[in-house]
């Protein structure tokens, strides 16, 4: 039996280092029946003024909104009341409009539900081949951005920072006469935007062009993938990377990859590896290595985790390439002096699991993948190019479908090219195509004082940024929700934005403002220009070539219906040029202080800070909430005499910032790992001055990356700060269970190799225990619901769209510093092992809706209860707020409303109009004094069952889809009919794996988990 077997069995699980040292905090959480603050007496004046519900208010907003969604499409949608309403809106009644999320360069497909013409819910489009119906957490949480008030409203004329409201038409003509100003002097036009991911749009910007011939197009992304891509031109001759068949895989190595939780399309990453986890359908899983410096989403889901520092990583590889070409007979000069061995020896890894990775590599040619993530060099691509070439793992590459990039992105060069410009005066016009340089590009650019040497800085935004408060002019654009447009961002797959709702405010269509500049009037601008110019782009350009047997009108309104086109596509070949291994710039390891810069899980690069359902989505990892911070593994922090909270001085050269210390079990010592994406100084009322800008430690010539820094000193201020975590606010005691007859801890995991061995090895005797009551004989459906481990990777998607579904409000920083958080499903995350080398479980954890509820029964007025079905329900009209109900309740999944929260946070924020729209009419806003938590969706089950009576049949549990089921992309969670002995969820319930957690004090859970396999290298892959 290997060491990792032995771990398994001897367990035991720690949420942190407070609770593993047994710091007294810990325990009094543990030990105290009510959470901090619950006993405390109310002090009246930090109580909100309770507002009378606005129900008059909101009608008058539904009318004023109502049938806004693109109903016909041959118009744009507009606000009509509701005496002249499309035939297709009913009152009460949803629609479902197809559309893209444009909240990164994926594009994913996107199902928009609204109710009285206004958008509700953000799903993913299940016609969609890529994302198949799931969306990532900020396309969730996109529809709180459609209705944030923050959003511009009016043009502005900019002054010392301060906006002037002006006019369009105002705008138009100075923005006119400077670009024919600029072409006739000869002075560049720069636009700056993102990655171009459109067609229509890159059309666009070539008619630009042909206007005004001096323009240059800059894109970017703070996290790019360019490394990568120009690694693999040299290695294949191709300019993309191309799409990985991860569920072909076997074998998967991720360097320095966290390709399950940030990176690159990971709602399909996370489909096709829990593919391969499904204990259901095979009892063959892939095995999954990560080596990396910090812990990463894919980290702690892998099987084996190896501590290799990001600039150490070239070394690595370059060792693992030496040692793997001299078993199979293929190496090469530029390796040969990296030995393996040394390389384990000298870092302290564990020289049995690097043993593992070798072998299997080599047992697995043909059906492995290397891969390296995005921010290392491209040194480290071009090496893992060749290796996965000698390995054969170039089988796994996707020749059929390829990634399609229309503009490439700007490199360093470029953007030093462009300050270059601006600095000697060479620039006329700089156009901000809704992007934010100021705060993305290094600060060594000097881009914000580079501006001011333009003729005319005119920015189109959705809401002010550090950006466009140095331009002179501000366009307020419209929400992706109000726009039209089209993604090509795989081969031969198309797919169309279409606007749900008429803009809200005076808002225009970026892509329309540059149509208006290049008609060359002011008057030329209509509302549906840019839907004109891409329906006619479609007909001309794009539509002959796909050849399809229909006219374009009726290609056009089917496309539009069901969001998403494909057409086939031509098979690329990749043959491996040999002397792209002898270009790579080999540097030395160096044993110092190092660096390494990410994008935030929740925000991503800063746009979306002002999304308060982001910024207070626990961090997968840490679970820290509305923060950034500076993570150092256990020996670090002691070496330096850092604790928790500590504020630290992190300096690059001559780059510094002051930022708090968390201590992050299982990180590479003497490494520093940030986020980026925080300390927004102009974002709106929710993300301004949250957390800390680590922007400004970006080089403007990076000698690794500019993610990657080396030599980097650390200094203690003497101040804290102090960061605040979810992981022990709801905390469930298995410490006192420990002498029970019935002993089950709440995590229980295994091996692959014992389950084939013997599937019941983690349950020899699965039952229940004596009820003293006689059981209650549910007829018809009985709900429940099962949680897969083995495919849960605790990603968050499935938080997000409860909160979404579910009118989940913001409570702020403070109150879930006080255990006052409102998540009604949170996910636990569990380590064991040492602090240093720690193994990761995940636990997500909701209402159980017990059938002996221990919170029913305490409840003085019957507000919680059990219906027909097996629902643990609340009746919010009932309930008083004792709080019993939560106090009882053994796994804490209750929540209760201290405050309105709507109008405590940030003075009443989220009550201003319009985000009333933005809640589900359908479930009740709770008010102050009562409880909440999960409902498995009601509102979803009295849906279905009026449809199966409209329809005269009985109620079946494939009927309903709960909100976190629909949402989770690795199809972890299973809800239906526990009573019907054919449905999935009866199979997971009777399964081997299954269990209920705390079975032991007989609260009978109706959520069934499906215990946890690590597949050890014991196994055969």
């Amino acid at each position: 039996m290997s060491n990792s077997e032995n771990n398994l069995k001897e367990a035991n699980y720690w949420k942190s280092l407070k609770e593993l040292g047994e710091h007294p905090e810990s325990f009094e959480a543990k030990a105290n029946e009510f959470m901090k603050g619950v006993t405390e007496d109310f002090d009246v004046k930090k109580l909100s003024g309770l507002s009378r519900r606005k129900f008059l208010a909101l009608l008058g907003a539904s009318t004023t909104f109502a049938a806004a969604s693109c109903s016909n499409y041959n118009d744009k949608g507009q606000v009509i009341p509701y005496n002249k309403k499309p035939d297709e809106i009913t009152p009460g009644v949803s629609n479902f409009y197809a559309s893209t999320c444009n909240g990164c360069s994926q594009a994913c497909g996107v199902l928009i539900k609204t109710r009285e013409g206004r958008p509700v819910k953000i799903d993913g489009n299940p016609d969609h081949p890529v994302n198949k119906g799931k969306i990532c957490s900020i396309g969730q949480a996109s529809i709180l951005d459609l209705y944030d008030p923050n959003r511009l409203r009016k043009p502005l004329t900019m002054s010392d920072g301060f906006g002037f409201e002006t006019s369009f038409g105002k705008i138009d003509d100075e923005v006119l006469t400077a670009l024919n100003n600029a072409v006739n002097n000869g002075k560049e036009i720069s636009v700056i935007t993102h990655i171009v991911a459109s067609p229509s749009q890159k059309k666009l910007f070539d008619d630009f062009i042909a206007k005004y011939p001096t323009t240059k197009i800059y894109s970017y992304e703070l996290f790019d993938d360019l490394n990568k891509n120009l690694a693999w031109n040299k290695s294949y001759g191709s300019s993309q990377f191309p799409v990985i068949k991860w569920s072909d895989a076997k074998i998967i190595v991720a360097l320095e990859s966290d390709f399950l939780g940030n990176e690159g399309n990971t709602v399909e990453n996370i489909r096709h590896f829990s593919e391969k986890r499904d204990i259901m359908k095979s009892k063959s899983f892939v095995r999954l290595y990560s080596i990396e410096g910090d812990m990463s989403l894919t980290g702690m889901t892998s099987d084996y985790r190896i501590k290799v520092k990001p600039e150490m990583q070239l070394e690595f590889v370059l060792s693992l390439v030496n040692e793997v070409g001299k078993k199979i007979g293929q190496t090469i000069p530029v390796a040969e002096k990296y030995d393996l061995n040394d390389f384990v020896k000298r870092n302290n890894l564990s020289g049995e699991t690097v043993t593992y990775l070798v072998n299997d590599l080599i047992k697995n040619r043909g059906a492995g993948i290397v891969y390296a993530g995005d921010r290392l060099p491209e040194g480290v691509h071009l090496v893992v190019n060749y290796l996965n070439e000698i390995l054969g793992n170039s089988k796994l590459y996707d020749t059929n479908e390829s990634i399609v990039s229309f503009l490439p992105l700007s490199g360093d060069s470029d953007i030093e090219n462009l300050i270059t410009n601006l600095n000697t005066g060479k620039v006329g016009v700089v156009i901000h195509f809704d992007t934010n340089p100021v705060y993305h590009f290094a600060k060594g650019f000097g881009y914000e004082k580079a501006l001011t040497k333009a003729d005319l800085v005119v920015s189109l935004v959705e809401s002010e940024n550090e950006t466009s408060v140095k331009s002179k002019y501000v366009i307020p654009v419209n929400h992706d929700y109000e726009s039209w447009n089209d993604f090509n961002v795989r081969s031969g797959v198309f797919s169309f934005q279409q606007p749900v709702i008429s803009p809200l405010y005076g808002t225009r269509q970026k892509e329309a403002v540059l149509l208006t500049w290049i008609s060359g009037s002011k008057n030329n601008y209509k509302e549906d220009l840019y839907h004109k110019y891409l329906m006619d782009n479609w007909e001309k350009n794009l539509f002959p070539a796909l050849n399809l047997p229909m006219d374009f009108k009726t290609f056009w309104y089917a496309s539009l219906e069901v969001g998403v086109i494909t057409s086939a596509s031509t098979p690329k070949t990749f043959a491996f040029n040999q002397q792209s291994i002898n270009t790579i710039k080999l540097t030395e390891s160096k044993n110092s202080l190092s660096l390494v810069l990410k994008p935030a899980h929740s925000i991503n690069d800063g746009r979306y800070a002002n999304n308060g359902w982001l910024q207070e989505l626990p961090h997968p990892v840490s679970k820290i909430v509305w923060d950034n911070y500076a993570s150092v593994s256990p020996s670090t922090a002691k070496k330096y005499s850092l604790d928790e909270n500590d504020i630290i001085e992190v300096s690059v050269e001559n780059r510094k910032i002051k930022i708090p210390v968390s201590i992050q079990p299982g990180l590479a010592d003497e490494l520093i790992s940030i986020e980026l994406g925080y300390g927004r100084t102009k974002a709106g009322e929710v993300g301004e001055e949250v957390g800390v800008n680590a922007n400004v430690l970006i080089a403007k010539r990076p000698i690794i990356s500019k993610w990657i820094y080396t030599d980097v000193r650390i200094t203690k201020t003497g101040d804290s700060h102090k960061l605040v975590s979810t992981q022990e606010k709801h905390s469930l005691d298995d410490t006192f269970l420990k002498d029970l007859h019935l002993e089950r801890k709440i995590i229980k995991e295994g091996t692959l190799a014992e389950y084939r061995k013997n599937p019941s090895f983690l349950f020899e005797e699965k039952g229940n225990p004596l009820n003293i009551y006689k059981d209650i004989d549910y007829k018809g459906v009985k709900w429940g619901m099962a949680i897969d481990l083995n495919k849960c990777l605790g990603c968050n998607q499935c938080t997000v769209a409860c909160n979404v579904e579910n009118n989940i409000p913001v409570v702020g920083k403070d109150q879930v510093d006080a255990g006052r958080d409102m998540h009604w499903l949170r996910i636990d995350r569990y380590y064991s092992g040492s602090p240093d080398e720690p193994k990761v479980s995940l636990q997500p954890m909701l209402c159980q809706h017990c059938d002996n509820a221990p919170c029913e029964n305490v409840c003085p007025v019957a507000a919680t209860n059990h219906s027909p079905d097996g629902l643990n329900q609340m009746v919010y009209n009932r309930c008083v707020g004792t709080r019993y109900c939560s106090n009882n309740c053994p796994y804490k999944v209750r929540r209760y409303n201290f405050f309105n929260f709507r109008d405590r946070f940030a003075d009443g924020y989220y009550e201003q109009e319009p985000f009333n729209l933005v809640n589900n009419p359908e479930v009740t806003v709770r008010s102050r004094g009562v409880m909440e938590k999960c409902t498995f969706c009601i509102q979803r089950i009295m849906e279905a069952r009026q449809h199966a009576i409209e329809e005269g049949r009985p109620l079946n549990g494939n009927d309903v889809k709960t909100a976190c089921q629909v949402a989770c992309p690795a199809e972890a969670i299973v809800f239906g009919d526990v009573n019907d002995p054919h449905s999935e969820i009866s199979k997971y319930r009777e399964h081997e794996l299954g269990y209920h957690v705390l079975q032991e004090i007989n609260t009978r859970p109706n959520v069934t988990y499906i215990a946890k396999l690590r597949n050890t290298y014991s196994e055969e892959a």
